[in-house]
């Protein structure tokens, strides 16, 4: 590690910050769109255009929060990931690593930093939706305590390549013993 709390890395590009996650802002929308479109390129053989826009981002500020992590020079950012809060479920969406910067962890700080907020928020569960056949996907979150539980219909079929739907993954928060009570309204 350097001095300036970074991890090195001679094999990859971009450095690694090691605890520079951040809530992003209104005015991160431009890199939250080019960073997310970049890393989700990964479904171009199963999505047609792209996964989201400046009207999609600015959307979900108001509904839940970005949590980001930006380049060494922080002219960009390598890392982003979607949080939202509903009663005592947490939702995690959009995780984007930049490609040159995936393989060294920040998935999995940002999923941890997602699941710290929901727990401190009293979430009970956190829940994430993939696309069935991006079957990558299902050991990568498996790896993080996530499991299949319900499937939906792809929203927008116009721009399915294929025939897919979503699959419902979903993580406890806590022990079963340990889980919450709901809320009394």
């Amino acid at each position: 590690m350097c001095a300036r709390g970074f991890a090195i890395h001679s094999e990859h590009r971009l450095p690694i910050p090691i605890a520079q996650i951040r809530e992003a802002s209104n005015a991160d929308t431009d890199a939250l769109v080019a960073l997310i479109n970049r890393a989700f390129g990964a479904e171009a053989f199963c999505i047609i255009g792209d996964r989201t826009n400046v009207t999609d981002i600015q959307s979900r500020h108001s509904t839940g929060k970005f949590l980001v992590i930006d380049s060494d020079d922080r002219s960009s950012l390598i890392g982003s990931v979607y949080c939202s809060i509903v009663g005592q479920r947490g939702y995690l969406g959009l995780l984007a690593v930049h490609p040159d910067a995936q393989g060294r962890g920040l998935s999995s700080r940002l999923i941890g930093a997602l699941e710290d907020r929901c727990r401190q928020a009293g979430c009970n569960f956190v829940d994430l939706t993939v696309v069935n056949v991006r079957h990558n996907l299902f050991p990568f979150y498996a790896r993080f305590g996530y499991a299949a539980y319900d499937v939906l219909p792809f929203p927008m079929p116009e721009a399915a390549r294929m025939p897919m739907h979503l699959v419902k993954l979903s993580k406890a928060l806590h022990a079963p013993g340990a889980l919450a009570a709901p809320l009394a309204h």
